[in-house]
This record gives C-alpha cells, structure tokens and sequence, in this order.
C-alpha cells in the first residue's frame, strides 16, 4: 500500500481490497494517527 512517499507492506493472501477496519488497527499499531496518515497525500 503506498501512501504518499510512505509505503506499508501488509500480507493479504487473498490479493483482495483491505477492510477499513484492518488499515485502521494496522495504524493505531503502528502509532500513525488518522490525520496523519490521511495528510500522506
């Protein structure tokens, strides 16, 4: 996934789209915050 000049590798064995649920808990693991993932643009 590729956000900006960010890039985060996420395993998805399904090669599907990633639920919003999943990117959120990814990123509250991570310590990125809404805001400043979505300022990545």
């Amino acid at each position: 996934m590729l956000r900006g000049t960010k890039r985060l590798i996420l395993p998805n064995p399904h090669e599907g789209d990633v639920s919003t649920d999943l990117l959120h808990r990814l990123l509250k693991q991570a310590g990125v915050s809404r805001s400043k993932w979505e300022a990545l643009t």
